[in-house]
């Protein structure tokens, strides 16, 4: 399998995902009106949090398929069954607290008109319904991961992203907006898109019916996915507690000047993403020291490809912000973004040591980092945002950042991997630095134009050395090239 390919194919599944949402919502408020696509929004976000019931077995699944690649089929369809049945069960569970935990939220916590608590309150049963049909989905997903079947995976994800926009819309303007016709028609949507990742499970194992569920597995697979989900709960925990404090401390609006910059900075992230995705499975199924030379190799390319493009985004954020939402919103919101985009640098680069580490069998590393940094973050936070504002908020989120990669590369073997990237990283600073000094449109070509062609040289040297090398290596491993087996 390529990890060119795979990677292609989850960028471009991620960007595909993107622009249909960026195409249905307006769709949305023109049918439903923004009370009730406020309500839908709420209650899927809900969903979203329970999705946790999956305890971090679809990654777990995806991490010993691919550690299995070579070995019999019957033992890769015993994890299946294994991880499938505990799955199945979580997700009953997870769906009997969400019908509790929701009927309360939703009568008595939750701000709505009457008449649509009434229609929210009605769909219960199919929100419940629709939590084991997302740990069922995860585990089909970790399952395709594992076998590298990315094109399928990507393909199937969109489609069901379409399904499950469009199929709530069509029931809107068929039957009106009411949200018990909504909800129920994107479940079944979602139901729907389980169907054709069932299909290709059965031909990617392939399913024979030779190996069923198993204790000892079960235990393993547990073990594994206990402390993904450790990190799937205190990770976004971190990656959103800048936006509450600052709701407490400055006010709910400035939540809006940190968050429009902050998501901006956060859609670079796409790539690195892409890239890890790709990295995972292989790296599950390779020796220790080839999965760090996988990641010191492809940690050259990724700071190649990710250099000019944040330094680009630094350059750009203040004018583009100026041109989309107004000069005033600019003046507050693009130094937040600048910062950020420094940040989100520096945490592209750590997609890798983390990905190596949870791929190695060492989950609970990245969960006790994660742990050890929540509450030191909220203290600065709180210091940062207290004494310096949003620039504040935003210089403690990139320094967690910078901290949580450092701990990432010691604990993975890559921090002498570090020296390569210092280029790039002086570049991103320069163009940090440069729109501080550059106050008008002149000034900032003027410094503009030789960081980006420098970021792009400095790209098209990083990766034709790691061609290079790869080209002179004789050995199996290639990274980021294409391996067939």
């Amino acid at each position: 399998m390529s990890l060119k390919r795979n990677t292609l194919y989850n960028l471009t599944g991620s960007l595909t995902l993107i622009g249909v949402s960026l195409v249905t919502i307006p769709l949305y408020l023109h049918l439903i009106g923004n009370a009730r696509y406020g309500v839908l929004a709420i209650v899927l976000l809900l969903l979203g949090y329970f999705n946790f019931f999956d305890l971090g077995l679809a990654r777990a699944t995806a991490n010993r398929i691919a550690q299995l690649h070579d070995a019999p089929p019957v033992e890769r369809e015993r994890v299946f069954w294994t991880a499938l049945a505990l799955n199945a069960c979580f997700g009953l569970a997870g769906g009997l607290v969400l019908y509790g935990v929701a009927g309360v939220g939703l009568a008595h916590f939750f701000k709505m008109p009457e008449s649509m608590r009434v229609e929210v309150l009605s769909t219960l049963p199919w929100l419940a319904a629709s939590v084991p049909v997302a740990t069922i989905s995860g585990v089909l997903t970790g399952t395709l991961e594992g076998r590298e079947r990315f094109g399928v995976v990507n393909s199937l994800q969109v489609l069901g992203s379409l399904l499950f926009q469009i199929t709530p819309l069509t029931v809107a303007y068929v039957h009106g907006p009411n949200l018990n016709w909504l909800i129920p028609a994107a479940i079944l949507a979602r139901t729907a898109s389980m169907l054709p990742l069932a299909a290709a499970v059965t031909h990617a194992l392939p399913l024979r019916g030779a190996g069923g569920p198993q204790r000892a597995l079960a235990k393993r697979l547990l073990s594994y996915g206990g402390w993904v989900t450790a990190t799937s709960l205190v990770g976004p925990a971190l990656e959103t507690l800048d936006r509450l404090l600052i709701g407490t401390v400055l006010g709910a609006a400035s939540v809006t000047y940190y968050t429009v910059p902050s998501e901006l900075a956060s859609r670079f992230r796409i790539l690195p993403g892409a890239i890890a995705r790709s990295l995972f499975p292989r790296m599950s199924s390779q020796s220790a020291d080839d999965a760090s030379r996988q990641t010191a190799d492809s940690l050259r390319i990724l700071a190649a490809l990710m250099t000019p493009l944040i330094v680009l985004g630094i350059l750009v954020m203040a004018p583009f912000l100026k041109l989309w939402v107004g000069a005033e919103f600019a003046a507050d919101g693009a130094p937040v973004g600048q910062i950020i985009l420094v940040g989100v640098w520096i945490n592209s680069l750590a997609f890798l040591p983390y990905t190596q580490l949870q791929s190695q069998g060492r989950p609970d590393l990245v969960a006790k980092f994660h742990l050890l940094e929540l509450a030191p973050f909220v203290g600065l936070l709180w210091l940062g945002l207290t004494t310096l504002g949003l620039v504040g908020a935003a210089l403690v989120y990139s320094l967690r950042g910078a901290v949580d990669a450092g701990l990432l590369f010691w604990a993975s073997g890559q921090w002498p991997q570090l020296r390569a990237v210092w280029p790039g990283a002086g570049l991103v600073l320069a163009a940090w630095g440069a729109v501080q000094l550059a106050h008008t449109p002149g000034a900032l070509l003027l410094v503009g134009i030789p960081l980006s062609i420098g970021s792009v040289v400095l790209a098209w040297r990083g990766t034709s050395r790691t061609r290079m090398k790869t080209a002179k290596s004789a050995g199996q491993y290639k990274p980021l090239a294409k391996i067939e087996r």
